[in-house]
């Protein structure tokens, strides 16, 4: 059986959106898209049909260091800015 997988455009590396972001949250990022393809609900970050919150996803993604919860937050804030991600209701969708 074919493992799980998602499809990362090459335009990313050229992408303003994300090359302002720093090394950290681009990572922050691409974890964020991850999870968003294991939750296979077309891009949505859902549980049971339910949105996750901050919270959640920083236990989804196994964030354990101040330093790196930061960088999930800050790329947060700054793809929602950009309009690459929406909040729903406390929770994200991608």
């Amino acid at each position: 059986m074919p493992l799980p997988w998602i499809k990362m455009w090459l335009e990313a590396l050229d992408n303003p959106k994300l090359i302002r972001l720093t090394l950290a949250e681009r990572g922050a990022w691409w974890e964020l898209l991850q999870l968003a393809g294991k939750c296979d609900a077309g891009g949505k970050i859902l549980s049971g049909g339910e949105g996750l919150d901050i919270e959640e996803i920083v236990d989804a993604l196994h964030i354990k260091t101040a330093a790196d919860r930061q960088s999930l937050e800050s790329m947060l804030a700054k793809m929602e800015e950009r309009g690459s991600l929406v909040w729903n209701e406390g929770h994200i969708l991608t």
